[in-house]
């Protein structure tokens, strides 16, 4: 890769986590217009993705940037109010980004003039109640005040002698982020655009001291130029890393006392760093590493503890205290290497989360509902993996609950319900799962219209239960929406919920109940690569198990298990569980006659139970999951195979599709 290619990538990846808080900074800004911290923190993220755009040449994304910059600012200065169609608008313009950036990712070309009218109503807005630029510069609170003590008389004398010619002198008060870490070559920059505009007579500190990065984060110039104050400004605020830049007329800036910072200033400051400090989203360090440089890292550790486990059976038929002592040595170490591991790969889901406060916005205006998005757990991890998976599913279910669950505003009133709809969105670990749960207070699943809906569609219904009948809404093809929408009702979408959740492991509940609402619940794993498990014997086969939905392990008589009509259950905790013979699911022959009892393995799969019966139990081990390749995707039953320590090669029981298929089927 060469360098221009880095650039790109490191522009591209920078550019959608500033859009990313761009999205997030204004939906706070629209509950909370009068919040200035809020529009501070916009404001740089604006001022940064134009200097980015700038820097990488992408003119047509740094101009829309900057007329969404001056909208920002009019904020800022009071001059413009907040409102949902100014925000609207600033929506507007996010999504043109986006479109922007994918087209100069994929490298495909980008029509500028579908902006014309995006930038006409941009500078609409700023004109809207727009003052002149000298009230704006008196409205305009600043900390920063230009050092006039470290003028020299030659300096003053200069400035003086412009009174009566086309140029003007001008002191500039610039402060870099707190954040910015090459404060030399970004003061560079900033003084090669300005020599495009005049000539720098004065810096403080001295441009040595400047170019070399060692100061705090304010420096100041005197240019002497041809152009106003507004485009000098301008000129500056194209670079990125700028918190603050302060432009004032060589006639204003002389009458300024010399001493400017005084005590009454220092609260002042220190406000600005507390607010500066509490906007900081890491406090540590980090670095950022190519996904494809982690999945080497995992693949490695899992071969490692693959042939640690083959090392300790080896020993087991060794006494050599010599041997015994390293290998728990290396035990230890790759035990605490694939902890490591692990936690590197974790990720939050707010990473997915984070985007769909939007996305209720916008369905809440495309469909002239009144509804709010609740967000909960957003900081559980879960691995980078699922994750990244989780977001297709996440959205289809929330547009559903937007389009069929939530009601009219009218047919609120008349239920007796808040006008304001609430889709709760809530995310937390359970031991080595993880359980998000999508919720909605509308109108909830009607089992007769879906009934009605599937024999129109020559779905068979016949004998299915009422929990059965809610579950038709993940066959392929089925919706009850009566119009096709740009939101729904082309049957699409739960299946593709159901489909995505199965491949990654997990299992999706329903839940619902007419005129109160529905709840959909996802049971994830949390990590798809090693795993703690249960060894099994099945007729004479090793299986695994995963540890993660096993609630207790059972040893039984057949006395024990009861028929009913024809399926066998077992009393757990006063209730009847369905038992399911693994031989018989896995097409095995039946086990010979043995003096021990089989076993069931109780599973819990979300507040559902099974009973697993096997043969005997082998012990806990922890494995490694491996694909079994697109050959075997058809054996829906496993989850995939492990090595196990004296070599031999073992599949892996997917849990959740056998204890679906055996008892409710969800199509």
């Amino acid at each position: 890769m060469d360098e221009n290619e880095k650039y790109r990538e490191l522009f591209f990846e920078e550019t959608d986590e500033h859009l990313e808080s761009l999205n997030d900074g204004v939906l706070l800004l629209e509950d909370d217009p009068e919040s200035v911290e809020t529009i501070d923190q916009i404001f740089r993220s604006a001022h940064t993705l134009k200097g980015m755009a700038a820097t990488m040449g992408y003119e047509t994304m740094a101009k829309l940037t900057h007329k969404m910059e001056n909208v920002f600012q009019s904020f800022k200065n009071q001059t413009v109010k907040v409102t949902t169609d100014s925000i609207s608008l600033i929506f507007d313009c996010l999504d043109e980004l986006s479109e922007i950036v994918e087209c100069l990712r994929e490298e495909r070309e980008f029509n500028s003039h579908d902006l014309t009218d995006l930038m006409t109503r941009l500078e609409a807005a700023v004109n809207e109640e727009e003052v002149p630029s000298v009230v704006k510069e008196i409205v305009s609170e600043s900390v920063l005040s230009f050092p006039v003590s470290y003028l020299t008389e030659e300096d003053i004398h200069l400035m003086n002698d412009l009174d009566n010619t086309e140029y003007s002198a001008y002191g500039i008060s610039i402060r870099l982020d707190q954040e910015c870490t090459l404060k030399g070559p970004r003061v560079f920059l900033i003084m090669e655009k300005l020599s495009e505009v005049g000539e720098v007579i004065f810096s403080y500190p001295d441009t040595e001291t400047l170019e070399q990065g060692e100061f705090e984060q304010d420096f100041h110039l005197v240019i002497v130029s041809e152009t106003d104050a507004e485009s000098i400004k301008e000129n500056i605020l194209i670079n990125s890393d700028i918190e603050e830049v302060n432009v004032i007329h060589s006639e204003l800036l002389l009458k300024q006392e010399e001493v400017i910072e005084t005590e009454e200033n220092e609260p002042v400051v220190s406000e600005k760093k507390e607010k500066k400090k509490k906007l900081t989203k890491h406090e540590q360090q980090t670095i950022k590493v190519d996904l494809a440089k982690l999945d080497t890292f995992m693949n490695l550790v899992s071969e490692l503890v693959v042939y640690r486990t083959r090392l300790e059976n080896l020993t087991q038929t060794n006494t050599t205290n010599d041997l015994k002592e390293p290998l728990t040595e290396v035990a230890r170490i790759t035990s605490e290497l694939q902890d490591l591991v692990l936690k590197i790969r974790m990720q939050q889901v707010s990473v997915v989360m984070n985007r769909f406060p939007r996305v209720v916005r916008d369905l809440s205006k495309d469909l002239k509902k009144e509804m709010t998005l609740i967000i909960e757990g957003e900081d559980t991890e879960l691995d980078r993996t699922v994750v990244s998976e989780l977001s297709e599913p996440l959205v289809h279910l929330i547009r559903n609950s937007a389009d069929h669950g939530i009601e009219s505003p009218e047919r609120r009133v008349e239920l007796g319900k808040p006008i304001e709809g609430e889709i709760k969105l809530t995310a937390f670990q359970q031991g080595n799962r993880v359980i998000i749960t999508v919720s909605d207070d509308g109108k909830g699943l009607n089992p007769e219209l879906i009934k009605e809906s599937a024999e129109r569609k020559g779905i068979s219904t016949e004998g299915l239960t009422e929990k059965e009948l809610l579950y038709l809404i993940f066959h392929p093809g089925f919706s009850t929406a009566k119009e096709i929408t740009n939101v729904s009702g082309r049957g699409v979408g739960m299946d593709v919920v159901h489909s995505k959740i199965s491949n990654l492991g997990g299992t999706i509940d329903l839940q619902s109940k007419v005129d109160v609402g529905s709840t959909f619940t996802i049971n994830l794993p949390l990590t798809l690569s090693i795993i703690q498990s249960l060894m099994v014997n099945v007729s004479g086969e090793t299986f695994a198990l995963p540890q993660g939905a096993i609630e207790k392990v059972v040893e039984v008589t057949d006395k024990e298990i009861i028929q009913v009509h024809l399926q066998e259950v077992y009393k757990y905790q006063g209730m009847a569980i369905p038992v399911i013979r693994l031989q018989e699911v896995l097409g095995l022959e039946a086990r010979q006659t043995s003096e021990t009892n089989p076993h069931l393995i109780i599973i819990v799969l979300g507040k559902k139970y099974y009973a697993l019966m096997v043969d005997e139990l082998i012990g806990q081990q922890e494995i490694v999951i491996k694909k079994l390749g697109n050959e075997l995707r058809h054996l829906k039953k496993y989850l995939g195979a492990t090595i196990l320590g004296n070599g031999d090669i073992t599949l892996i029981l997917d849990t959740n599709v056998i204890c679906s298929e055996e008892s409710v089927s969800l199509l």
